[in-house]
């Protein structure tokens, strides 16, 4: 195996013909039919749209997905994290068809019924305090609006004080101001001239490691000192820190941080009237099996940054905080944001997984996944690091055998196995098996679908073996 990317196989083939409650493979894999609709995408769309497995979905409803040939998976992506309520939820369908039947397709932001309901049954369900939404399309104009908020509120303290924290290999979006707070250096080649109020503090959490790590206070407040101290001993004035930026976990390995380095960090910000922001682009609205994941870590923030699961289906996404961090700036409106289709899948949506408890939810299935990736890591000790995770968000670490390597192929090698077995799995690249199903899934299709993963990294390592 080396560093370049594994090509999925783009030629049908011959595969086992399953038919489970929760599984059916009718067909060759990649399906033939399917092979003119992905060729024309690859044609015409960048390659960055293309890497993921080869299945062209037709329909998706709950927490199945199917193509037009009668194939149909379980799905472990959610839609990469946004269908938390399940695909072609019935409410968020009836929903947008009453939009269409008005017809209500654009409104800018003048005044709109459905956007007033939507904002607030955000802030009914928000934590006490935060009693402002700001209504945007998309989780990275949610991190640029809150890396603003910070500095305004920042500013008004004293000039210089436009200073934001964030962590080594966390990704808060695509933008600009979101990949410089991003930590991943390989992604910031584009952008000539680094902001240089952004500093970067090291992640704190090993992932090579258990997650037993993330429970010793005294071992996270320590690093929490020691990277402050370092930080500032690299010339940077404390006093001009603005605010700080973290995910509740980082996404390509679940990675929750250590729990007393997040206390930490909110008292240092307190004591400096600084901000704290929690990027729950990927994490909020249930997955982690709290509402949102920083309630895990015991402490307030200042600012939400929401999307993805916020609407279920539809672009759009929010910032949440107290009116006096959000009615600072005329320019806090956007041309499509809290769009009307959008808002009104939002508010069924949300209104779904109050009623339905699909934080709770997602908290109890948690188990399920907790035993299934214990088996798997009991089955291949040499190969899976660790595991990380909480809710129904988890992820196995993947190495070469005695070594701290991610094996990125050999994970590739064994979702596209588990895709040809009926399942439909998250392509990280980076080396983890991960892990996010809708919040709606059956517990016997969770089991299932765990169970086909761990016999496919069988099948793999087995034939890798072999190879060798």
């Amino acid at each position: 195996m080396d560093n370049q990317e594994y090509m999925f196989r783009r030629t049908p083939k011959k595969v086992e013909q399953i038919h489970t409650k929760n599984r059916v493979i009718c067909t060759e894999i990649p399906a033939p039919g399917s092979m003119e609709i992905i060729e024309r995408s690859i044609k015409y769309e960048p390659w960055s749209m293309n890497h993921q497995l080869y299945a062209v979905w037709d329909r998706a409803e709950d927490y199945t997905v199917y193509d037009k040939w009668g194939n149909k998976w379980i799905d472990l992506s959610s839609g990469i994290f946004v269908t938390n309520t399940g695909h072609g939820n019935p409410e968020m369908v009836e929903a947008l068809r009453r939009m269409l039947d008005k017809p209500m397709l654009n409104s800018y932001y003048y005044f709109l019924e459905e956007r007033s309901l939507l904002s607030e049954q955000i802030v009914k369900m928000a934590p006490e305090g935060m009693d402002k939404v700001f209504l945007l399309t998309t989780g990275a104009e949610t991190t640029e609006c809150a890396l603003k908020l910070c500095r305004l509120h920042g500013i008004r303290r004293r000039a210089d004080k436009l200073g934001m924290l964030s962590f080594a290999g966390a990704f808060h979006g695509k933008t600009m101001g979101a990949q410089t707070m991003a930590g991943k250096p390989a992604s910031w080649r584009w952008i000539g001239n680094l902001d240089p109020c952004i500093y970067h503090l090291p992640c704190p959490t090993d992932a090579f490691e258990s997650m037993d790590q993330i429970y010793d206070e005294e071992r996270g407040r320590d690093a929490f000192l020691r990277d402050i101290e370092n930080l500032e001993k690299s010339g940077v004035d404390l006093d001009t820190i603005a605010g700080a930026i973290f995910e509740p976990y980082q996404g390509w390995a679940a990675l929750f941080y250590p729990i007393g380095y997040i206390k930490a960090l909110r008292e240092f910000l307190t004591e400096r009237d600084a901000l704290l922001v929690s990027d729950e682009v990927q994490a909020g609205w249930g997955r982690t099996g709290k509402l949102f994941g920083y309630e895990y870590y015991g402490v307030d923030v200042d600012l939400i940054c929401c999307g993805k699961a916020i609407s279920g289906a539809l672009p759009l996404s929010a910032v949440l905080g107290r009116k006096e961090l959000l009615d600072v700036d005329g320019s806090l409106n956007s041309t499509h944001g809290g769009s009307p289709l959008p808002c009104a899948s939002a508010l069924a949506n949300l209104k779904y997984l109050e009623e339905h408890h699909l934080a709770e939810e997602a908290k109890r299935k948690e188990a399920i996944l907790r035993e299934k990736f214990a088996v798997m890591k009991a089955r291949f000790p040499e190969r899976i690091r660790a595991i990380h995770g909480m809710g129904l968000a988890f992820a196995a670490v993947i190495v070469k055998p005695g070594t701290k390597e991610l094996d990125v192929e050999l994970v590739d090698r064994v979702i596209e196995r588990a895709f040809e077995k009926g399942v439909m799995s998250i392509r990280t690249m980076t080396g983890t098996i991960k892990v996010g199903p809708p919040l709606t899934i059956a517990d016997d299709a969770l089991e299932e679908a765990m169970d086909v993963l761990t016999e496919s990294f069988g099948e793999i390592v087995s034939e890798s073996a072999g190879e060798r």
